[in-house]
């Protein structure tokens, strides 16, 4: 007979006492009903329209996070139905975020609050958002507003969610509102926006003294394609300080949010004068076409360790639409971050990105719905807004139960 295979041990990755387990969204994406902001009044996107309908539904979608183990959860607040018009606050929109971040707090979560998650109210944006000054004070107006009115509520105060991001995608390559295609305007909202968190910064803590306040930034890990090739080695440094070096020295902040999704390997061409993104033959990718990389974040959170500061990882997740990847998905990753934790990188919690399938901000002439990308650990059917938790959901749970991960 042949001896029996030997079974391996199994091994337990423990997190620190306290560490944080949740999950995402933003108000745009799944409150539905929203018809007062740039990206709903625009045409030439689709647009979320009723998306998960959780502006009525969010008791229900909260007990189910709760079910799931979760103890943090990260929304938004969407600034067109607080202030629909300058200077005009709607008490209705203000009594409802009360509620909802009421309802949070007495299931025992920590929150995470978001004022600025991508989109703006129609008269921010015919003022001509970001690129103009007057936003910064408009953005300050607001915040003050959040924490006379919602700020006891609010543990976790995320400024502006991925700057870099949302200036280059609509004001650089013009994929998204307001489509302007202008190098020098994306660098002007790039300032406008790290400017509004400074002064949004400084506000909240007039209020309270205690707060955290930080800010949600992008930050990709980026190689050069070709090692020993200058050029290539010159655009992961230009990259680099770009997302890294320059919005965190240029801010004050208590705490780090990263959102972290992508892994690109950086060549240079000369004969395009433009940088190419090339993926490895054998990558696995998500429906997005993002490569699979767990490593990628436990080499950002190395990267992120110089400035001093906690880091709670604000989102991190996967298009799968059939769920078959998102569990190692979530496994690799949360591994990564135990390692960085181990070589003393002062990670304090992990949100996934997201709860429920929902509105993903889809670019032009790519996607022809903003539903096609489903990265909920709740698959949502829109037809009828039933819920339905995946697979993947139950292997999350049992890591934020055990604050643990069993290998």
């Amino acid at each position: 007979m042949k001896p029996k295979p030997k079974r391996q041990k199994s091994r337990t990755l423990r997190f620190p006492k306290g560490f944080l387990w949740g999950a995402a969204t933003s108000a745009y994406q799944v409150e539905g009903g929203i018809a007062n902001n740039d990206w709903e009044t625009q045409v030439r996107l689709p647009r979320a329209g009723a998306a998960c309908d959780h502006y009525n539904r969010f008791e229900a979608d909260f007990k189910l996070a709760k079910k799931l183990n979760h103890n943090a959860h990260r929304l938004s607040l969407e600034w067109s139905r607080i202030e629909p018009d300058k200077g005009k606050w709607d008490e209705e929109a203000l009594r409802h975020y009360f509620h909802v971040l009421e309802n949070l707090k007495n299931q025992g979560f920590t929150t995470f609050v978001t004022l600025h998650h991508f989109t703006n109210p129609v008269w921010v944006a015919k003022q001509g958002g970001w690129a103009h000054k007057k936003t910064v004070d408009d953005f300050a107006d607001y915040v003050g507003k959040i924490a006379q009115t919602l700020g006891q509520f609010i543990d976790f105060w995320v400024t502006v969610n991925e700057p870099g991001i949302y200036a280059y995608m609509g004001y650089q390559g013009g994929f998204w509102p307001p489509f302007a295609k202008s190098i020098l305007k994306s660098f002007m909202v790039y300032r406008n926006m790290l400017e509004g968190h400074n002064r949004a910064y400084k506000l909240i803590h007039a209020y309270y003294h205690d707060a955290k306040v930080g800010l949600a930034q992008n930050v990709s890990y980026f190689r050069p394609f070709h090692p020993r090739s200058f050029f290539d080695n010159l655009e992961v440094k230009v990259q680099e300080f770009i997302n890294i070096d320059y919005p965190y020295r240029k801010t004050i902040c208590d705490f780090i949010g990263l959102n972290h999704y992508m892994y690109r390997r950086i060549h240079f061409s000369l004969w395009f004068w433009k940088k190419q993104v090339v993926r490895g033959r054998e990558a696995e990718l998500s429906d997005k076409g993002w490569e699979i990389y767990p490593r990628a974040v436990y080499e950002v959170l190395l990267k992120l360790k110089k400035f001093g500061k906690p880091i709670y990882i604000t989102e991190n997740g996967i298009a799968d639409s059939t769920d078959k990847k998102r569990p190692e998905f979530i496994r690799g990753y949360v591994k990564e971050v135990y390692h960085a934790i181990k070589r003393g990188v002062d990670v304090r919690g992990y949100l996934h990105w997201t709860l429920l399938d929902s509105y993903e901000w889809p670019v032009l002439k790519q996607e022809k719905t903003g539903y096609k990308m489903q990265f909920g650990l709740v698959k949502v059917d829109f037809k009828n807004q039933k819920r339905a938790v995946r697979k993947s959901a139950r292997v999350y749970a049992k890591i934020c139960k055990d604050n643990a991960l069993t290998l």
